[in-house]
């Protein structure tokens, strides 16, 4: 703070165009979303259902890795993998990004080896700009306000 110190309406405004301060809050919202899993089941429709949440990831292997930030094994053979992303608006998936995503999944797949549906799911501050990327490959979006319903 020493070195961004100054006064003014804007400071908060101008704080928040750091690269610090992004990278601190998308780590901030991962952790309050890791400690919202029961609410984030209720959002999904899935607190009844049996689950098991962790973070998953797997080192690159010929040149294909991947990492999840939160899923939930459920015992009705879904699994759903969690993309958490702090924005200030809508999050956009991009054709770059979907190509992650199906390649996250892919890998998942493969080094799990399981048999279970996979549903991709988002957890964003303010949920998703619907596009063909988000239409195709996202089956449920949750937002920053759902977390403390």
């Amino acid at each position: 703070m020493e070195k961004n110190a100054g006064s003014g309406e804007e400071i908060w405004e101008n704080l928040g165009l750091d690269e610090s301060w992004k990278i601190w809050s998308a780590i901030a919202f991962e952790r309050i979303c890791l400690k919202h899993t029961p609410q984030i089941k209720t959002a999904l429709g899935i607190r009844s259902i049996y689950t098991e949440e962790a973070t998953w990831q797997c080192s690159p292997i010929k040149g294909k890795g991947a990492q999840i930030d939160l899923l939930f094994d459920r015992k009705d053979f879904v699994i759903n993998l969690c993309e958490i992303k702090f924005a200030k608006t809508e999050y956009l998936i991009t054709k770059q990004y979907a190509q992650q995503l199906e390649n996250k999944k892919s890998v998942f797949k493969e080094q799990t080896k399981t048999k279970k549906s996979l549903f991709i799911t988002f957890i964003t501050t303010f949920g998703l700009t619907a596009n063909q990327y988000s239409n195709r490959l996202v089956q449920n979006s949750i937002t920053m306000d759902q977390l403390f319903e």
